[in-house]
């Protein structure tokens, strides 16, 4: 098993926010060191926060298809990868102190669009800054059900969550399917073993990692009480 390292590449979501507001905080995302995911409307958005670890995430206000506490709960349940990320409210003057209103209820901060692009793309280095790294390199050994067959892969993980993981692979796997994973903890003689679901494709061209995201269904025994131990103590050291 590789040792922890720090991860290489840092996980940005923008959702709700036109051309112009994004062009404003493109410059500091536009970097090898982070992966941005776009989305214009937060319907979309829900599944991935709920299932995907998300180190900062950048939310225009209001949203137009959901109420914005609806995301905010979402992103913060007990059970969400999401529930520690720092997330960012943008809104016009006129309705930022309603924004700020959803500071402490899910937000960390609001900030008005119409500041300069040096100040926007500052409360966003802010919160990177704070972002929980979850990132760890390791092997893990799943198996993924296909039809009437199975696939037997030796693959890396990338990062790893109490909720999920991302692994690098270069097959390509639909979303949905069923697998099995077993990986060693650094310190723990017994592996990590229990059962997932395929959500996630990562997306060719636009992100440095090959692979698919894996959601825990199941974890056999205390698996999940030594995974959280693990990844505290991880954080601790960090």
């Amino acid at each position: 098993m590789e040792s922890p390292s720090r991860p290489a590449r840092r996980s940005v979501l923008v959702v709700n926010a036109d051309e112009e507001l994004f062009a404003k905080i493109a410059p500091l995302l536009n970097r090898e060191a982070l992966e941005v995911d776009r989305f214009p409307r937060a319907r979309a958005a829900l599944d991935l926060v709920s299932q995907v670890p998300v180190d900062v995430l950048i939310v225009g206000y209001p949203l137009p298809d959901v109420r914005t506490q609806e995301l905010l709960d979402v992103v913060r349940r007990p059970e969400s990868p999401c529930r520690q990320s720092p997330l960012l409210l943008l809104a016009h003057r006129e309705e930022l102190e309603e924004a700020k209103r959803f500071i402490g209820r899910g937000a960390n901060e609001a900030i008005a669009v119409e500041e300069s692009a040096e100040r926007l793309q500052a409360a966003v280095s802010r919160l990177l800054a704070v972002a929980p790294r979850s990132s760890l390199r390791m092997m893990v050994r799943i198996v993924v059900n296909i039809g009437e067959g199975a696939a037997l892969e030796m693959s890396q993980t990338e990062n790893l969550s109490e909720t999920g993981m991302l692994v690098r692979t270069g097959e390509v796997y639909p979303l949905g399917s069923r697998l099995s994973f077993e990986f060693h903890l650094g310190g723990q003689s017994q592996p990590i073993r229990g059962e997932g679901e395929v959500v996630r494709q990562t997306t060719a061209g636009r992100e440095s990692v090959r692979g698919i995201g894996i959601r825990f269904i199941s974890l056999e025994r205390d698996g999940l009480l030594r995974l959280q131990r693990f990844l505290r103590e991880l954080s601790t050291e960090r």
